[in-house]
C-alpha cells in the first residue's frame, strides 16, 4: 500500500506540472476562438503559422539570438568567477566568514537590490549595455554558484594536489589544469541552472534596456500581448519558442546536473 500511495502521489505530481505545458503546446496551434472554445482539447485545425507570425512579431528572431548570446556568456563568466572563488574558499584559504557572506547572497532575492544595482550601473555606464546585462545575470547567479561549487571541491581528494605540486605545478595550473577537470559535474549544475534563470529572466532584462535591439526573448513574449485584445495562439507560440531551448539544454546536461548535485551535498 505504501508504494502504491508513492507512486500515486508522483504521477499526480507529474500530471499538475504537466497540464500547463500541454496547454500552452496545444494553444499554440490553434486559432484564438479554439482556444476559447476548446481549451484542452486537441485542435481541430493545426495552424502552424502562429510560430512564423510570433517569430517576425515584437522582434522575437532578434530577442531570441539576444537572449541566447546573454545566456551563454553569462554563464561562461559565471563559471570562471565562481570557480576561481570557490577553489580558494575550499582549498587554499578555508574561510568560514567568507563563505557565508557569499551564502547570505542566496537568502536575497534580486528584488531587493535592484534599485542599488540600477544606481550602481548607472555610475559604470552599463545600463542599456550588453555587457551590462551579462555582469548582472552573473551577479545574480554568483552566491548560489559559490555556495554549491565550495561544498563539491571540498569533495576532492587533497593527494590529487599535493601530487601536483610535487611535480612543480602552481596553483593556477592546478587550478586549471586539475580542478576544472575534475569539478564538471559541478560546473554543469551551476551552469544548467543559470542557464535557465537568465533564459526565463525578465526583470532584470526590464529594468537595464531599453533599447529594442537589446531585448530578451522574454520581453519580446511579453510584448505580443495586446492591449486590448489577448492572441492566446500567438502568445502561447512564443512561450514554446523560449521553452524549448531550456528543454534542451536540461536534457543534455541533467546527468552531470544530478552528479553534480549529489556530489556536492557530501561533506569532507
Amino acid at each position: 500500500m505504501k508504494k502504491v500511495f508513492k507512486y500515486f502521489i508522483l504521477i499526480s505530481a507529474t500530471i499538475t506540472c504537466l497540464i500547463p505545458f500541454l496547454w500552452v503546446v496545444l494553444s499554440s496551434v490553434k486559432s484564438d476562438s479554439e482556444v476559447y472554445g476548446n481549451s484542452f482539447g486537441l485542435p481541430k485545425e493545426w495552424i502552424w503559422s502562429n510560430y512564423v507570425e510570433a517569430w517576425k512579431g515584437a522582434q522575437v528572431a532578434v530577442s531570441f539570438f539576444n537572449s541566447l548570446f546573454y545566456s551563454f556568456a553569462s554563464v561562461a563568466l559565471l563559471i570562471l568567477v565562481a570557480a576561481m572563488a570557490s577553489y580558494i574558499i575550499a582549498r587554499v584559504w578555508t574561510n568560514k566568514l567568507l563563505y557565508n557572506f557569499f551564502a547570505i547572497g542566496i537568502m536575497i532575492p534580486i528584488h531587493a537590490i535592484i534599485i542599488p544595482m540600477l544606481i550602481i550601473f548607472r555610475k559604470l555606464v552599463l545600463v542599456n549595455t550588453r555587457p551590462g546585462i551579462i555582469i548582472a545575470y552573473t551577479v545574480a547567479e554568483l552566491s548560489f554558484s559559490i555556495f554549491v561549487l565550495v561544498a563539491f571541491m571540498k569533495t576532492i581528494p587533497r593527494e590529487i594536489e599535493e601530487a601536483a605540486q610535487i611535480d612543480g605545478s602552481s596553483k593556477i595550473r592546478t587550478f586549471f589544469q586539475i580542478i576544472m577537470p575534475i569539478s564538471k559535474p559541478g560546473l554543469a549544475t551551476i551552469g544548467t541552472f543559470a542557464f535557465i534563470n537568465s533564459w526565463n529572466d525578465l526583470l532584470l532584462a526590464l529594468v537595464l534596456t531599453s533599447s529594442p535591439m537589446l531585448k530578451t526573448l522574454n520581453l519580446a513574449c511579453f510584448n505580443l500581448r495586446g492591449l486590448y485584445v489577448q492572441r492566446y495562439g500567438l502568445i502561447s507560440a512564443g512561450l514554446m519558442i523560449m521553452i524549448i531551448p531550456v528543454v534542451i539544454i536540461y536534457i543534455i546536461f541533467q546527468e552531470q546536473v544530478v552528479k553534480g548535485i549529489t556530489a556536492g551535498a557530501v561533506k569532507s
